[in-house]
């Protein structure tokens, strides 16, 4: 439910079509959907309550925020540093540093 279609429309057709002719049974289950809608988890940021244990640093939350807008414009890095209203050698130079190129 949480899998954000970025081929919209197309891509969830695909995914259902692909299901139902490779469904081992008469239903079709999540372990007929593709790995990456199966795996799929989203990267919301949540701001934790007032238990200090919960909080992240602010790095982390930098770090989940821009995965979160990448994942939101499906890779395109030029549109996120828009987004994020940072420059593009920016983006890229904390990917690296994130290990997320």
């Amino acid at each position: 439910m949480a899998y954000p279609w970025p081929g919209n429309v197309r891509e969830l057709h695909n995914c259902i079509e692909r299901a139902v002719a490779l469904a081992r049974y008469d239903q079709i289950t999540v372990a007929d959907l593709p790995d990456k809608v199966q795996h799929h988890r989203p990267s919301y940021v949540v701001v934790a309550g007032d238990d200090p244990s919960e909080l992240i640093s602010l790095e982390e939350m930098e770090r989940r925020y821009i995965l979160r807008v990448l994942e939101a414009v499906a890779g395109n890095k030029t549109l996120a540093a828009q987004i994020l209203k940072m420059g593009r050698k920016t983006l890229y130079r904390k990917l690296e540093h994130y290990g997320a190129s």
